[in-house]
């Protein structure tokens, strides 16, 4: 995702890359020297935490695409953002096709049980499950009050899949989103890279963005 994100940046035309951090790099003293308006950020939930916060105590404003940040972690930089006024933004899913999948599944749940999420993702991705299966469970959970089981599962030869299933009397209902290739990320990432600097807090998923 870091190739793509730095490709698709370059190409964007209102748009400037001001550096790429990759392992090992010195991430504040790069940040120090290029001062730039937008974090955007892909690594690993451990190291994401230590970068985003650097980011935050510079006026930086990140936009976060790792997953598996603890609920924790977030409210304390929801907070750090609410008191210096700067827009953020965590994305447990880039894809535009992923926000109606959870507008839909939001509204279903209030006429139909929820019989689970199952998402499945390539071998390299580390958190079980998805930032994306939670987000879900949780907006089914403020529809209809009771959070639905989620399976995960690894698999090589894929990008993502996520399905969720509501059941009644003689019926099921199954929404499915699927991802083949990393590109369809990419319109995601320069819309929330474009609107964050717009914000004055942090806010989670696209979701506020496409209305």
């Amino acid at each position: 995702m870091g190739t793509l994100c730095c490709a698709a940046l370059e190409q964007a035309p209102d748009l400037t890359l001001a550096a790429s951090l990759r392992r090992g790099d010195d991430a504040q003293a790069c940040l120090d020297r290029e001062r730039p308006d937008v974090l955007l950020d892909f690594t690993l939930a451990a190291a994401s935490q230590d970068l985003v916060a650097a980011a935050v105590a510079r006026g930086i404003s990140p936009v976060i695409g790792t997953s598996g940040w603890p609920e924790a972690a977030v409210e304390r930089l929801a907070a750090d953002c609410t008191a210096l006024e700067l827009g953020a933004l965590l994305v447990p899913n880039f894809s535009v096709g992923a926000v109606p999948q959870m507008r839909f599944a939001a509204r279903a749940a209030a006429l139909l049980a929820c019989q689970g999420i199952g998402e499945v993702h390539h071998t390299a991705k580390r958190d079980s499950p998805s930032g994306t299966a939670l987000a879900t469970a949780q907006a089914i959970e403020r529809r209809a009050g009771a959070r639905p089981p989620i399976t995960s599962e690894r698999r090589d030869g894929l990008v993502a899949e996520q399905r969720v299933v509501f059941g009644g009397p003689g019926e099921t209902l199954t929404l499915v989103h699927h991802v083949d290739d990393r590109r369809a990320y990419l319109p995601g990432v320069l819309l929330a890279v474009r609107a964050v600097r717009g914000l004055d807090r942090l806010v989670v998923g696209l979701d506020a963005l496409l209305d």
